[in-house]
């Protein structure tokens, strides 16, 4: 087994994130362990609980992986277009694409928590912030009078309905006829949805 003293800490942090992601593509997340965690990058459990605090940021530290690929990936697929609704389709699509290729991965974002005692790290929220700034941005082009606060709520309820599709799909549980996709929901959803946002002048 490899000791501590063979890798500096940020590089065993990154192989820690590492093993994580990648148990993440065959099991979720109830299956993974700390202890399965530390046998995995060879270390024991005690070093990677000095490094991360605790195995609950060490999980939320491989989320923090997660969220900046999303993001990256979802910036990649709206330069496509110079379109603001159909740049907010992409991304909703990207967001689709990502969550049922990687449904544990995706899954564990949401489904993890900290202990009551602790607090979301800065680290953390401006990742999401990050992502919520990418529907916002847009929002604004197609209603440049709306209020930020009003662009806050909007891109909230965009990115919720989306996350629901979402969910239904991986859990295969649309109910719906074979020719009624996530993508077909999603683009149902952002032709009404944006229909009353966007200024009369906006609209094509």
């Amino acid at each position: 087994m490899a000791r501590r003293k063979d890798h500096a800490p940020e590089e065993l942090k990154s192989m820690a994130i590492k093993a994580v992601i990648e148990f993440l593509q065959e099991q979720p997340a109830d299956k993974l362990s700390l202890r399965q965690v530390a046998k995995m990058v060879g270390y024991s459990p005690g070093t990677l609980i000095n490094l991360f605090g605790s195995y609950a940021f060490l999980i939320l530290a491989a989320n923090a992986h997660t969220l900046d690929h999303i993001s990256d990936q979802l910036e990649s697929s709206m330069t496509i277009s110079d379109d603001p609704k159909e740049q907010l389709r992409l991304f909703a699509n990207a967001y689709l694409t990502f969550a049922v290729e990687h449904p544990y991965q995706w899954q564990i974002l949401f489904e993890h928590h900290l202990d009551e005692a602790d607090d979301i790290p800065d680290w953390q929220l401006n990742r999401i912030s990050r992502l919520f700034s990418l529907l916002e941005s847009r929002l604004k082009v197609l209603n440049p009078q709306s209020s930020e606060e009003e662009r806050h709520k909007a891109s909230r309820v965009i990115w919720a309905a989306v996350h629901g599709i979402c969910t239904l799909v991986i859990d295969d549980k649309l109910f719906a006829q074979e020719t009624l996709t996530g993508e077909s929901m999603i683009q149902s959803l952002l032709t009404h949805y944006l229909g009353s946002w966007t200024l009369p002048e906006m609209q094509s």
